[in-house]
Order: structure tokens, then C-alpha cells, then sequence
């Protein structure tokens, strides 16, 4: 199975596991790593180094950070010449929600792939919908 490590500013990621796991249950082989202010850029790939060995079963971690640019996402991608990782920038509920139903379906790279796909069709403008389906005429 994949390993999913959420990481993030703040305590999102945090969050955002506790609230996947209260839609479909606890999420097997997944952790955050948070980053507080202040933290060190080594002491930050320390914590993600250590998140990752905590959810690594043989078949490779994918790393979901909150923002492109952001120390999370970049810290990970320091760790992917040395440890067998893949890092989806932008997660969301819906994108941790698939990842976790997926990531025994098929290898790292494809479900990284797949996770950043599945997120670009699936932000909506939700009032956009209503207000058309408030137009369709009446039969």
C-alpha cells in the first residue's frame, strides 16, 4: 500500500486527516508533518524524512502539500532523490479522500498522476450549477 503523508502550514493537515477519517474511517499507513513558524529548513526535512519512514510499507509515499512554492511541498521535493516519493502540490479533502481509495490500485506514479487530474475536473462553481438548473425550463 502507499503511504500518504499530508503536509502543510499550520495545523491543516492535521485537520484535514481528522476530517477524512471521520467521513470513511481511520486512514491506514497515513500521517501529517505541520509546519510551524519559525521551523528550520532542516528541521522541517528532518520531520518530513520521519513522517514518510512512518507510513513507508515498500510501495512508496506520496507526499500531499498544501501549496506549490510552500516549505512543505519543497522540502519534499529535496527528499525525492533519496527516498521513493512522489509530491501532489494543492490537496484538498476530496483529492486525500481519493488518494486514500486508490493508492492500492495502482503504482505511485500513476496515482500521482491520476490525484492531480481527478482535482483539475473536480473544482466546480457550484452556484454556477444551481443557478442553471434554476433556468432549465419545466416540462
Amino acid at each position: 500500500m502507499i503511504g500518504i503523508v499530508v503536509a502543510s502550514h499550520g495545523k491543516l493537515a492535521d485537520e484535514m486527516v481528522a476530517t477524512a477519517s471521520q467521513i470513511v474511517g481511520p486512514l491506514a499507513a497515513t500521517t501529517t508533518c505541520s509546519v510551524q513558524p519559525g521551523i528550520s529548513a532542516d528541521q522541517l526535512r528532518a520531520d518530513l524524512k520521519a513522517a514518510v519512514a512512518t507510513v513507508e510499507t515498500g510501495d512508496g509515499v506520496l507526499v500531499l502539500a498544501d501549496l506549490f512554492g510552500g516549505s512543505p511541498c519543497t522540502q519534499s521535493l529535496n527528499l525525492c532523490g533519496s527516498l521513493n516519493l512522489e509530491v501532489l502540490s494543492g490537496v484538498n479533502l476530496p483529492i486525500l479522500l481519493k488518494a486514500n481509495s486508490l493508492r492500492s490500485q495502482m503504482p505511485l506514479a500513476q496515482l500521482a498522476k491520476t490525484l492531480a487530474e481527478y482535482g483539475q475536473r473536480n473544482i466546480t462553481v457550484a452556484s454556477e450549477l444551481l443557478k442553471a438548473e434554476q433556468q432549465r425550463p419545466l416540462h
